[in-house]
């Protein structure tokens, strides 16, 4: 047990360096902003950058019904199929379901509340995000305790931008 708590704690580790690094070197900045500074212009940006986790949900749904085409107990719609493979797309598929959502609030709350020099933050999640969510479910195939990695490049960002939304609220 020891050995995989330390392999999701190096995962953990080079998924915030990795954060850290690139979020501190300032390349959100060398991202494109709205050509508006309305809300209008600011939701539409975050909505066109949500397509990142929008074809990330699509790519699990897609192989997971490819995948149950070929598997007789799943291609009854089983919620617990046999097949190991199919049974980490579906987690996948809602991880990354619950993922999008939080994101999809996040970057709306952040496009109305950065300034509009800084919104090339939201171009740079979305990197994040589907960077994660690749990183997430090929660690996932490996072995459980590799998903780590993905799902600090996914969860962290959206989260640090959930906590930054609800101080800068109350």
């Amino acid at each position: 047990m020891l050995r995989k708590q330390f392999l999701v704690a190096a995962g953990i580790a080079a998924g915030v360096l990795v954060l850290l690094l690139l979020y501190g070197s300032g390349v959100a900045l060398r991202f494109p902003t709205p050509p508006g500074d309305d809300e209008a212009a600011r939701l539409a940006f975050a909505a066109r950058w949500m397509l990142a986790p929008a074809l990330c949900l699509f790519a699990g749904v897609a192989m997971t019904a490819s995948r149950r085409f070929f598997i007789e107990d799943a291609i009854d719609g089983s919620r617990v199929p046999q097949s190991p493979g199919l049974q980490i797309n579906l987690r996948y598929n809602q991880n990354t379901l619950e993922q999008t959502v939080l994101a999809a609030i996040a970057w709306s709350g952040l496009a109305l509340a950065l300034p509009h020099e800084k919104l090339g933050l939201i171009p740079l999640l979305a990197i994040f995000f589907a960077t994660g969510r690749a990183t997430f479910w090929i660690g996932y195939l490996v072995a459980p305790w590799a998903r780590a990695f993905g799902l600090v490049l996914t969860f962290y960002p959206t989260a640090a931008a959930l906590i930054w939304l609800a101080i800068r609220a109350f």
